[in-house]
């Protein structure tokens, strides 16, 4: 629903601007799951006149052939699609990857990073991929889910509903963050407003350098070794020993995972 409202957001800003200022194409990933079938678009996409690239994938067999490596299908599945897209791109000649992520996600994607990996951190709006070849934008990045499904199902679009049983089979974070934020909203009816200015800065493709930066130098500071006067490891694990032996505790096994895990 919200790539199919943003595609009609874009036909009509397109007729705003003298032809040929810009032209529009539209690319779909077919993941290769029966629980998502995308094809009813192919029909539709040429009803409209629109250039349309149906990009037909394995990538749910190549999950299940322990690809993975480490991500969670819906991590791997992302990833993969991203890929695509980018390589539709260059194939076709387009320089500019437009996505239909809204305020909703940007909030979600913030909240999951903070509360389940410690990051200071959401998607960006506006980027160049590490290639440099293409940008990426996010023009939702202001616009709610709601706004989007209403004016899909109010002009009768063919919203394709994802059943991926990989994702709607277990609980997920992002489903668990979304109910969050509901529960929320209904105590603080401008929640998202909020949200939206705190994200803004965090929208930037250069605040992650930043946030970086400042995490490793208040890491640095924070540092055992910089704690005990610029002792070296050896010293500081004995040090470490003889206050938890004399308080009548167990002995600290200190490793070296304890003495660099502020560096981290």
């Amino acid at each position: 629903k919200d790539s199919l409202a943003l595609l009609h957001c874009l036909v009509e800003l397109q007729k705003r601007y003298p032809p040929g200022a810009f032209t529009i194409a539209a690319a779909t990933v077919d993941p290769g799951t029966s629980a998502f079938d995308p094809s009813p678009l192919i029909p539709y996409m040429k009803s409209l006149g629109i250039e349309y690239h149906y990009i037909k994938t394995e990538i749910m067999d190549t999950a299940g052939s322990g690809s993975l490596q480490g991500d969670s299908i819906c991590a791997f599945c992302a990833r993969m699609k991203r890929g695509a897209l980018y390589t539709c791109c260059r194939e076709n000649n387009k320089n500019v990857l437009v996505l239909g992520q809204h305020l909703d996600d940007f909030a979600e994607s913030f909240m999951m990073s903070a509360m389940f990996n410690g990051r200071l951190n959401t998607m960006k709006a506006h980027y160049k991929i590490n290639q440099g070849d293409l940008r990426v934008i996010r023009p939702l990045a202001y616009t709610r889910e709601k706004e989007t499904r209403d004016f899909s199902y109010a002009a009768g679009l063919p919203v394709i509903n994802e059943n991926c049983p990989a994702c709607f089979e277990e609980p997920k974070e992002r489903r668990h963050v979304k109910k969050l934020l509901a529960r929320e909203e209904m105590m603080a009816p401008k929640l998202f407003q909020s949200l939206c200015t705190t994200l803004l800065p965090l929208m930037d493709e250069h605040v992650q350098d930043t946030v970086n930066s400042t995490r490793t130098h208040i890491q640095t500071r924070a540092h055992p070794l910089n704690r005990v006067g610029g002792k070296d490891a050896e010293q500081w694990k004995e040090r470490m020993k003889k206050r938890d032996n004399a308080s009548g505790r167990l002995a600290r096994q200190a490793t070296d995972d304890d003495i660099t895990q502020f560096s981290t």
